[in-house]
């Protein structure tokens, strides 16, 4: 599985019959919006993709179409934490290409690619994630109501495993620039803001209080990472700089 984030610009057309000189306003006019469009392509050669829901635009190969429903046995076997919900999206297997429902300029995402090896388990914001290889067993993992609180993302959380034996491709979307960073035992990761997008198993996440707010000092709640394993970190989210 392959993939690639194109942004498709307007035709030389367009230019033309909105009356902009594209050589020197390709990007910004003063009174008029130039329409930029991102979409992301994915190439299958003999392999499937697990996609968002309702975020198919278009496919073309030979593909054939499913839905991925969790199986209970292998949730048994490869998820280690506990999932109450199964997890159903649209699959695609085969030689082709699919294509994902175009983003407008202003709603773009910055695309992250993460490789799960059969030791890791990713517990993810619903929101981010897009699509993934369909060598993975997936749940979905309610959260506590402080972590709801705290959280931009609902009420749950999706959980992916590769299949053993095997890595699995997993790509996530985020208003910002996402990274991936590595905690060691010992260390420890505070936010005051829904920084972390995602994290592996081995790593506890807890959104408590730290110290008292106002005279004692303290800062209210705030969102602590410890453990060993990696995490996705969003260190712009909500600043707006893209």
């Amino acid at each position: 599985m392959r993939h690639s984030v194109n942004i498709l610009e307007p035709t030389d057309l367009w230019y033309l019959q909105n009356n902009i000189n594209k050589e020197t306003n390709k990007y910004y006019h003063p009174t008029k919006s130039i329409p930029f469009v991102q979409q992301i392509e994915i190439k299958l050669e003999n392999t499937g993709v697990v996609i968002q829901k309702g975020s198919l635009h278009s496919c073309f190969g030979k593909l054939n179409y499913g839905v991925y429903k969790t199986d209970n046995r292998l949730k048994d076997i490869f998820v280690s934490l506990m999932t109450e919900i199964d997890y159903n999206a649209p699959v695609y297997r085969g030689t082709g290409v699919v294509k994902l429902e175009p983003r407008q300029k202003g709603n773009f995402l910055n695309y992250t690619e993460i490789e799960i090896n059969e030791n890791e388990q990713w517990e993810l914001d619903d929101g981010i994630f897009q699509f993934c290889s369909d060598n993975v067993v997936m749940g979905v993992k309610k959260l506590k109501w402080r972590q709801m609180a705290g959280s931009t993302d609902g009420n749950s959380r999706i959980v992916i495993k590769s299949l053993p034996n095997q890595t699995a491709q997993l790509v996530t979307g985020t208003l910002a620039p996402a990274k991936i960073i590595q905690l060691r035992n010992g260390e420890v990761l505070i936010a005051d803001y829904d920084m972390v997008k995602g994290f592996t198993n081995g790593i506890k996440e807890d959104y408590c209080k730290l110290g008292y707010f106002g005279k004692g000092g303290g800062e209210g709640y705030v969102w602590t990472y410890n453990g060993a394993g990696r995490l996705l970190v969003s260190e712009t989210d909500s600043m707006g700089i893209g």
